[in-house]
């Protein structure tokens, strides 16, 4: 675990560096948050009717068509699916006993399905819904054009976000090199490759509100409503400890 070793990092703030949130940056600049997605619901639009939250996925119109995107005790996107279903049950980032209860019931009803999603599951209609990042189900959208009407939402009031640090080693071979590129990837042309790629870079309200943001890149994004949640690494490890002892109980 990267946390578990800043003794290996080297301390350094970009240019941009305060203009990041202090949730998201260790104090001393021992790493800074870069990028994230957002947890969504991929569907085919040919197949199901269009969810608009987590809890419509226990409807009967749903029956065989959910995938979640790995198994939670050991997948990020997995683990995160499970923190949706939980602010969706009215649960918190302290308490993930909502989350599993969801699936729980959604397993119960029998729209949960036991396969891991592909693109080639995509493709075929064997997983006619798929709860993973926007920008993996984004990415499906725009592979599948024209043979499978991909559509992504994120839940309204259901954000949650877990992003990707950036950190310099402390031993980089080239120091300089390595902080050049920190400088890059918080410039704005390092923020929009991010962007580009549906990912949400983490100066994206900064550069909508100076105007370097790519606009048609922004557009693109599938429309996020509310506060994102954002996991404390306290809160991760607590979540992965109850998941491990009790979703393979709740889930079979």
């Amino acid at each position: 675990m990267a946390l578990a070793n800043t003794s290996m990092f080297a301390p350094y703030k970009s240019a941009e560096w305060d203009q990041i949130g202090a949730e998201l940056k260790d104090p001393t600049g021992l790493w800074t948050s870069n990028y994230t997605g957002y947890m969504s619901i991929g569907y085919n639009a040919d197949k199901v009717p269009g969810p608009t939250t987590m809890n419509d996925l226990l409807k009967s119109a749903y029956k065989g068509t959910v995938a979640l995107n790995g198994d939670p005790t050991e997948a990020s996107a997995g683990f995160n699916g499970v923190v949706m279903a939980t602010i969706a049950s009215g649960g918190t980032a302290d308490d993930f006993a909502p989350g599993v209860d969801f699936f729980a019931k959604l397993n119960k009803v029998g729209n949960l399905l036991p396969v891991d999603p592909t693109p080639a599951t995509i493709a075929s209609g064997q997983t006619p819904i798929v709860i993973d990042w926007d920008y993996n189900n984004v990415a499906q959208t725009a592979a599948l054009k024209g043979k499978v009407s991909w559509k992504v939402v994120v839940p309204a009031n259901e954000v949650i976000a877990a992003y990707y640090n950036e950190v310099i080693n402390k031993d980089a071979p080239h120091p300089a090199a390595a902080r050049l590129w920190n400088e890059y990837v918080f410039s704005p042309d390092g923020q929009n490759i991010w962007l580009n790629g549906a990912a949400r870079p983490v100066l994206i309200d900064v550069m909508t509100a100076d105007g370097t943001i790519d606009k048609t890149a922004l557009a693109a994004l599938p429309v996020a409503e509310g506060t994102p949640v954002v996991l404390t690494q306290k809160q991760i490890e607590a979540g992965q400890t109850y998941l491990l002892a009790n979703w393979s109980k709740a889930v079979q």
